[in-house]
């Protein structure tokens, strides 16, 4: 019995450090957005989008073009909209989980009209001369490099709350995060958004994350639902 209170306050200690780490970050990626939002859309400032631009176009060969072009898919309303369907589909008729169901389909559509908004404040125009055709919209935030990421994030974070091993969460976080960054770097290689459209896209996505899974432990129901995240 003596040594409950030293437990406890240990676990609030490690809280607490988890929570301010997790702030320090959000707010790191934040001020890059809020920076490069001053720079390239508000300035326009262009040396830094034109020099990647210049270093990737250096290794392009048809071969990557065609696997790059193959990933950029993933990233679309085509593939994203369903796969968010599906995911909440499974929590709510497999795994009978209505909080996890909802708040998948909640932070997908919340999401869309956030990078809607976004795109139409600032309306900036895409690169001339895109290795792809019917590419249309504003570049900047990257929608693909948002979205990706986002459902990367959800699944990751569902994946922590499972009761799965510690080496497999973190295979699991690496692939996805992987995934998301091929899907991210084929927009700027295939010249539809600069670099700066998807580094703020996955800045946008990380604090809308933060925000999201705050609010979702905030109404989070008593009882753990890990139990229902195999």
């Amino acid at each position: 019995m003596q040594n409950e209170p030293v437990a406890t306050k240990e676990k609030v200690k490690g809280i607490s450090i988890r929570v301010l780490v997790a702030l320090f970050i959000t707010a790191l990626f934040l001020l890059v957005l809020i920076f490069l939002t001053n720079e390239v859309v508000l300035q326009n400032e262009t040396g830094f989008d034109l020099s990647v631009f210049k270093f990737v176009g250096s290794y392009r060969s048809q071969g990557i073009t065609n696997v790059l072009t193959f990933f950029t898919f993933f990233g679309s309303f085509n593939f994203l909209l369903p796969a968010h369907i599906l995911l909440s589909l499974y929590f709510i008729l497999f795994r009978k989980n209505s909080f996890w169901s909802f708040n998948i389909a909640a932070i997908g559509l919340s999401s869309g009209i956030l990078l809607y908004l976004m795109k139409n404040i600032f309306q900036r125009h895409r690169p001339p001369n895109p290795l792809i055709a019917n590419v249309s919209g504003f570049s900047f935030p990257s929608g693909h490099s948002f979205s990706s990421f986002t459902l990367a994030g959800i699944i990751i974070y569902m994946l922590w709350e499972s009761k799965w091993s510690l080496a497999w969460k973190w295979v699991g976080t690496a692939v996805l995060f992987f995934l998301a960054t091929i899907i991210a770097f084929s927009r700027v290689y295939l010249q539809v958004h600069y670099a700066s459209d998807v580094i703020a896209g996955f800045c946008l996505s990380f604090v809308w994350l933060a925000l999201c899974f705050y609010i979702l432990e905030k109404f989070r129901p008593v009882a753990k639902t890990a139990k229902n995240i195999q």
